[in-house]
């Protein structure tokens, strides 16, 4: 079993939305879409050991805030269900069961939330550099004894050939993987802020 702090959307979540805080401080007159929601299925709702629905996760922003909630959809009782959360709470984030998420899928999906939305590709990458060398104490040694003075050194780090500013989804991609990795680490090694 997974522990709490070692889920990635407990780590890439409230780094979004920090970054996002900074990005719409840029682009104040960023036009809101629709709300984009994303539904990750969560495994299944079982009575005596047979399925009789789905529980899901459901992620979405509106009004420039990022939001989650839990929900079983057959019981309204169900332990699975948790009303909607921030997601920059990281701790009310813990709370929820993420063990069933495809952790394969996560980082595709959340890639193809972030081109939906149509932001400005180098504002976005700056605000969520900015946000991991300020919500981690930095210089930050990992557990395994590498000491990194900011993101940016760790982000370069065995990076991908492909994953360029010419390939803007890989390169997202690669960056969403990086933010949760670091605050993972930091999580681990008692280094956030």
């Amino acid at each position: 079993m997974t522990k709490p702090d070692e889920h990635y959307p407990v780590n890439l979540f409230p780094a979004l939305q920090w970054a996002l805080d900074l990005y719409f401080k840029k682009h104040p007159k960023y036009r809101d879409p629709p709300i984009v929601e994303v539904i990750f299925p969560a495994g299944s709702h079982k009575v005596l050991m047979k399925t009789i629905g789905e529980h899901e996760i459901v992620f979405w922003m509106s009004k420039r805030k990022l939001y989650v909630k839990a929900k079983c959809l057959v019981e309204s009782e169900c332990k699975f269900n948790v009303s909607r959360v921030r997601a920059d709470d990281r701790d009310a984030l813990k709370t929820i069961d993420w063990e069933k998420i495809d952790s394969r899928q996560f980082f595709r999906i959340m890639r193809k939330w972030i081109v939906r939305l149509d932001l400005d590709f180098i504002t976005l990458i700056r605000a969520l550099n900015t946000i991991c060398d300020t919500h981690v104490k930095i210089p930050m040694t990992t557990q395994y004894g590498r000491t990194f003075d900011r993101f940016d050194d760790y982000r370069r780090n065995r990076w991908p050939a492909d994953a360029t500013p010419n390939n803007p989804p890989k390169f997202i991609e690669e960056v969403l993987v990086r933010v949760t990795f670091w605050f993972m680490t930091a999580a681990t090694v008692g280094a956030l802020v």
